[in-house]
């Protein structure tokens, strides 16, 4: 894992975490949960032999990434307008100030990181060929959705451990440390989440998403369903398909990383 920050063209800072392959030609954008940071592996070791570059960006407030600052309005369209800056800069794992073009890329957006996910395969179709959401709620969940505070839990990100030891095992430990880095500042990152929901800019434009697309839902994730939130993105994003995990909790993305990883990165 690799962390350091990056200054766009727009003029805002953005911490960004590194993982996999750093010269794979296939490159795998992950967008980070609410609460939330990118400095977070569903599970090292599928993600360091898949072949594949994992790279994530903090969203503004969380982590190493500065605060959305006046005038600019929080929005799910203007982080993957950055985030798309940022894929220019890549070109078979070697970042380049020239703007090179790196073709398309996979994404995987999860929970309220499918917005993002989406607003950047809606306003950028060419970079963006598969998407993956996991556990990702409809506008109308997000909205009524507790906003959490820092410091926060796992119960924050819909996953509530059965085993009081489970903060001690590998995932607990990777878990609870993206936790900690998403409160670096403060309630900062879930404040500016919550102003975003108020641009339906991604909503609307959800039919311009070209990109292979797969909605996976949890059965047992406690606030979000296949059946409802699911079902309201599915009639939006043109072909998509919805998934359903057995049992599956807020972690659905670690259980069942090999399976969204092969819909974004396939092996040959």
């Amino acid at each position: 894992m690799s962390g350091r920050l990056v200054h766009l063209p727009s003029g805002r800072s953005l911490g960004v975490t590194g993982f996999g392959d750093p010269v794979a030609r296939r490159v795998v954008l992950l967008c980070h949960p609410s609460p939330g940071t990118g400095g977070f592996d569903p599970d090292p070791t599928v993600t360091s032999q898949w072949g594949a570059r994992l790279v994530a960006l903090d969203r503004p407030g969380y982590g190493a990434s500065e605060p959305w600052r006046s005038p600019d309005r929080a929005s799910f369209t203007a982080h993957a307008d950055d985030l798309a800056q940022h894929l220019s800069r890549i070109e078979a794992g070697s970042e380049r100030l020239d703007g090179a073009d790196i073709g398309s890329v996979g994404v995987v957006g999860w929970g309220l990181g499918g917005y993002a996910a989406l607003a950047l395969a809606a306003r950028h179709p060419h970079l963006v060929d598969r998407l993956a959401l996991v556990d990702t709620p409809s506008p109308e969940s997000a909205r009524r959705a507790e906003v959490p505070s820092a410091p926060f839990s796992f119960a924050d990100i819909g996953f509530a451990p059965r085993e009081p030891a489970y903060g001690e095992t590998a995932a607990g430990r990777r878990l609870g440390r993206m936790l900690a880095a998403a409160a670096t500042q403060g309630d900062a990152g879930v404040r500016g989440d919550r102003e975003a929901l108020e641009d339906d800019l991604w909503w609307r434009s959800l039919r311009d998403v070209e990109a292979d697309t797969l909605l996976v839902y949890g059965d047992e994730h406690p606030t979000v369903s296949a059946h409802l939130d699911g079902r309201r993105l599915r009639r939006r994003i043109p072909g998509s398909r919805v998934v359903r995990v057995a049992r599956g909790t807020g972690l659905s993305i670690s259980t069942h990383w090999p399976s969204i990883l092969n819909h974004v990165a396939p092996r040959p």
